[in-house]
């Protein structure tokens, strides 16, 4: 009777199970057709997750697995450049369909979990990138301390990603755009220890450091507000990202200190922001190969952290809710860089700039109820020589469909 205490009732009671259906489309059309004049994939993606809960006891143990299909709609264009949707080969080539199977075993005392196999960290130091068809994943420990009222403590260690574009798992390494760095050196492993606080319902901080080992190490602070102004809320959202280089230092020399800001203010269905954002220190702000760093400003069409770069960022939502429209969300943004330096471009300053319009749809009642679509369209500019550059002029068009089953 081992077997059926084992599996006891908790184990499969608890469980949560869910299919997403997702279907991407990409288009980024680059005003300067070197080396290819797009970047263009279309794909179809299952992803099963299946949760179980935890067996009874004073130590619980559980099992998650995650299943993902990924189908190519469009056929295979070598005159294409690389989206990130689909796995390509030496040729510029993707296949037909590609696919794989991940797992993650998990254990809880109290309130308090363990998770060991394929993470996907949500951390500002270290972030699981969900920009693509799927999600970046990495290969390691998470332990997360929940026994403290308000209060989340996080121990992290990870020694192998596997890239959203990508089924294999490979070493961990810095992101080197545009010759940031000294090189785009391979790390034997992160370590990550992190601190939540919630001090009052409009008052959160963070505290974050992490090690990649011999390359750098990274300190955050991080304060999110929220206070009613009586027509409204003013919200407010304040980052700095501390860098430098470590042990062997195998990217070189690394100095940033990483500065931003957003103030939002919301009044019934919109919200006007201002943001701001400062790179000071003698190098760029390091961030993992193929993650975008977690700064306020999620554009999709750079990453806005160059070397001495100071930006700011204009931004309007509205939410339809309690409209005919309810369900609709719009964003419009502008973002403009300027003082960009490039260490291999020595001498010349410059400069970026970036509109975004994003409108997102989920049906919110009826037999189509939690269907989504997502459009998002960007054109973005620099006056950065053509050769050798990521984050090249374009026009980009991005187009989501998405389903979630609960089981």
């Amino acid at each position: 009777m081992i077997l059926p205490t084992i599996t006891n009732a908790e184990f499969i009671k608890d469980r949560k199970i869910s299919l997403t259906t997702k279907n991407y489309y990409f288009d980024r059309d680059y005003i300067n057709n070197i080396p290819y004049p797009t970047a263009r994939d279309w794909a179809q993606g299952f992803i099963l997750n299946a949760k179980s809960g935890y067996t009874s006891g004073n130590i619980g143990f559980g099992l998650d697995v995650l299943a993902l299909a990924g189908f190519n709609l469009m056929g295979n264009n070598k005159g294409y450049a690389a989206s990130g949707l689909l796995p390509v080969d030496r040729n510029n080539e993707r296949p037909d369909q590609t696919g794989e199977l991940r797992w993650t075993l998990k254990t809880k005392v109290s309130d308090s979990t363990v998770h060991i196999g394929t993470l996907s960290p949500m951390f500002p130091v270290i972030f699981s990138s969900p920009a693509r068809l799927f999600q970046q994943n990495y290969r390691g420990a998470h332990l997360q301390f929940n026994e403290i009222k308000d209060l989340k403590l996080h121990g992290l260690y990870v020694d192998r990603v596997n890239h959203r574009d990508s089924t294999n798992y490979e070493k961990i390494r810095i992101g080197n755009i545009n010759g940031r760095f000294k090189a785009a050196a391979e790390s034997s492993g992160l370590h990550m220890f992190g601190a939540e606080y919630q001090f009052s319902e409009g008052i959160k901080a963070d505290l974050y450091h992490a090690n990649l080992h011999d390359v750098y190490y990274q300190n955050f602070i991080g304060v999110k507000t929220k206070h009613d102004v009586g027509i409204g809320n003013v919200r407010g959202d304040f980052r700095v990202f501390l860098s430098e280089d470590a042990g062997k230092e195998l990217a070189g020399k690394i100095d940033n200190q990483h500065l931003s800001g957003i103030v939002g203010l919301n009044i019934h269905n919109h919200t006007l922001s201002f943001g701001y954002m400062q790179s000071l220190g003698d190098t760029a702000m390091p961030t993992l190969s193929n993650a975008e760093p977690a700064v306020f400003m999620d554009s999709i069409s750079a990453d806005f952290t160059n070397q001495n770069e100071k930006v700011i960022s204009l931004r309007y939502d509205y939410d339809f809710k309690d409209t005919a429209l309810n369900g609709l969300k719009f964003m419009a943004r502008y973002s403009q860089g300027t003082d960009i330096e490039i260490p291999r471009l020595k001498g010349d300053i410059f400069k970026e700039d970036s509109y975004d319009l994003d409108l997102n749809y989920r049906i919110p009642s009826g037999v189509f109820k939690g269907i989504g679509f997502r459009t998002r369209y960007t054109r973005y500019r620099n006056d950065l020589p053509n050769e050798r550059i990521v984050f090249r002029p374009a026009n980009e068009t991005r187009v989501n469909i998405d389903y979630t089953w609960n089981f």
